[in-house]
């Protein structure tokens, strides 16, 4: 079981192909490293739609974290990553 430590500060969203991906990676308390989490969110005109995403993957410094949420949020976007999708946002 993994605990976290603390969660990133939130940060703006990255804008992305109509899409903004915010990566919101957490600090897990027994390893000291950063989990893979972001949300990636749609903006249709009359209403937002939102989803989280998370991978197993860990970084030693939240910095490294953040650039691979962003890395997979475009993955995710370009459809690329086999069970994770953003079509229905």
């Amino acid at each position: 079981m993994q605990y976290f430590k603390g969660r990133s500060h939130a940060m703006n969203g990255i804008p992305y192909k109509g899409y903004e991906i915010r990566p919101t990676p957490m600090q897990l308390a027994d390893t000291g490293e950063w989990n893979m989490e972001l949300y990636i969110s749609k903006d249709s005109g009359n209403e937002i739609t939102e989803r989280k995403f998370s991978a197993g993957n860990t970084f030693t410094t939240k910095e490294e974290a953040i650039q691979h949420c962003i890395n997979f949020g475009k993955q995710i976007i370009d459809g690329k990553s086999e069970n994770c999708t953003v079509a229905d946002l």
